[in-house]
């Protein structure tokens, strides 16, 4: 995880810097607390050579300091503090959504092969895996505002004072991307269980005469589950990159928010250490995957052996 975590701190110090415009310009313009142009710049420390820029903020990120906002001159973390939960909790949301939804049709759909139900779970499956988040969150807010005269509300509704109102605010995104992330982990249930039903004890526990509920939940889906884990690794990075369209369209207070305000504003420290927390999470997502297949398959922890 650690070169993981440089290279990326790396490529996202280049990039940032590649960005059209000059934050020096734009923050003279309107804040102006300097007299030129190079006084300001000298402040910011933008003055320094690009290699020398980037070993300051890899050395402030070793010793805990992620900067500050060259705008608000706020520290990163104490707006990664306030933004942070909004944003898990819309992606372990989404992700919570999406297992449902894939586990629970992929199972059904794997019981009866090719039969009505397979072929329409399957249809609504791709049908969701190819529209775009951002498309059926519009409509989710167009739709019903012509029709219905509701519209979701823009306020972050405070989950201490109303928690079923903050999770309502939650559930509509979050149904959104967890349909579409769910869409993959449809399939692959659907996969690994036809292919665990193929398998020799599986067919002795129906000559047996086991319950069908019995075969498919204690005896298939257990062995099944493993390569599904797998996809949920990848689901989560691609539900942290889909909370950023979601936060934008439903206006939620999250780092997605946070992260398009960054790159608005030519915010190099924000932008840099907001987007180290977004890679830092995805690792420890997979790192957790690995971990669980520990807990899954006890015939890992006997090779490991």
């Amino acid at each position: 995880m650690i070169p993981t975590l440089l290279l990326v701190s790396l490529m996202v110090f280049a990039i940032m810097r590649l960005i059209p415009g000059d934050v020096v310009s734009l923050m003279f313009q309107d804040l102006g607390y300097a007299q030129s142009l190079a006084e300001m710049r000298a402040r910011l420390g933008l003055d320094l050579p690009v290699h020398e820029q980037y070993l300051r903020w890899l050395g402030g990120l070793l010793r805990g300091n992620f900067g500050e906002s060259l705008w608000t001159q706020r520290t990163v973390v104490s707006q990664l503090a306030e933004r942070l939960p909004v944003t898990l909790e819309l992606t372990l949301l989404s992700i919570a959504l999406a297992v449902l939804y894939g586990g629970i049709t992929g199972i059904a759909a794997a019981v009866r092969p090719d039969g009505w139900l397979d072929v329409t779970l399957r249809s609504i499956a791709i049908a969701f895996l190819s529209l775009p988040t951002f498309w059926l969150g519009t409509l989710a807010i167009v739709l019903p505002s012509l029709y219905l005269g509701w519209s979701p509300n823009i306020q972050l509704v405070d989950a201490r004072a109303d928690p079923l109102g903050h999770l309502g605010q939650f559930l509509l995104p979050a149904a959104i991307l967890g349909t579409h992330l769910g869409a993959p982990v449809m399939r692959m249930s659907r996969a690994m269980m036809l292919e665990v039903f193929r398998q020799d004890y599986i067919r002795t526990a129906w000559a047996k005469g086991l319950a069908e509920r019995r075969v498919i939940l204690k005896h298939a889906l257990r062995n099944a589950v493993i390569p599904t884990v797998t996809i949920l690794g990848v689901q989560m990075a691609q539900a942290l990159g889909g909370s950023v369209v979601m936060e934008v369209l439903f206006q939620l207070p999250g780092m997605g928010s946070l992260l398009i305000e960054a790159v608005a504003h030519r915010d190099f420290p924000m932008f840099q250490s907001l987007v180290l927390c977004l890679a830092l999470l995805v690792m420890a997502v997979n790192l957790a995957v690995d971990l669980a297949y520990l807990a899954i398959d006890p015939r890992l922890r006997t090779h490991g052996r």
